[in-house]
């Protein structure tokens, strides 16, 4: 049997990679395709036990990975007066933005998949101007790195919908809700992402 990977999306669903057997509390298998599926993690699913991204309409916040980076914390000794002996503006710029990878890596006209917390996004490079938006088609939750890029747009590898990378709009449907866009900076030839979007 090959690897399965099960994934908690920060605040969405469960995201399985790799073939599984679903079956219901009878043990009546639930078919579907492909070799990835989204699980609803909220609750509010009207196509249970599937996402259909209600969590985002209801606001679901479901954030594990904050109890599990204070459990590495703890662990690894972080966390003490002596880890602790940045100044209070070090510790702000540290906490907005995470260093994604040096900038002389980033290739040219191609979706580059990162994660910042757990949270999927995508960096794209044209030229001198880098884009970070949400990793997650806001349609169906497919992963927009397996998407295709044309002329500063991402197009989702399951339905097509479009979105600028520049803004987040929805450039073609059946996406209807943009993309949260992620401020981009380069400091000492290395690319960092804000971990909040543009407001």
């Amino acid at each position: 049997m090959s690897e399965v990977r099960i994934t908690v999306r920060q605040n969405g669903p469960y995201y399985v990679q790799g073939r599984v057997i679903l079956v219901d509390h009878e043990g009546n298998e639930i078919p579907y395709e492909g070799e990835e599926l989204w699980l609803c993690r909220c609750g509010g699913s009207s196509k249970k036990p599937f996402c259909d991204g209600t969590h985002k309409r209801i606001g679901f916040r479901g954030d594990l990975g904050v109890e599990v980076r204070r459990r590495k914390s703890e662990v690894s000794g972080e966390g003490t007066a002596a880890s602790m002996a940045t100044t209070q503006g070090e510790r702000q710029e540290n906490t907005d933005f995470v260093a994604v990878m040096p900038l002389a890596e980033v290739p040219e006209a191609t979706i580059v998949r990162f994660e910042v917390d757990g949270e999927p996004r995508i960096l794209v490079r044209y030229g001198d101007r880098l884009y970070a938006v949400y990793g997650i088609c806001t349609h169906e939750e497919a992963e927009l790195a397996e998407g295709d890029l044309e002329d500063g747009i991402v197009y989702c590898p399951l339905h097509g919908s479009g979105f600028e990378l520049a803004t987040g709009r929805v450039v073609s449907l059946p996406a209807t809700e943009p993309l949260p866009v992620y401020e981009v900076q380069v400091r000492d030839g290395m690319v960092y992402v804000s971990r909040r979007p543009r407001g």
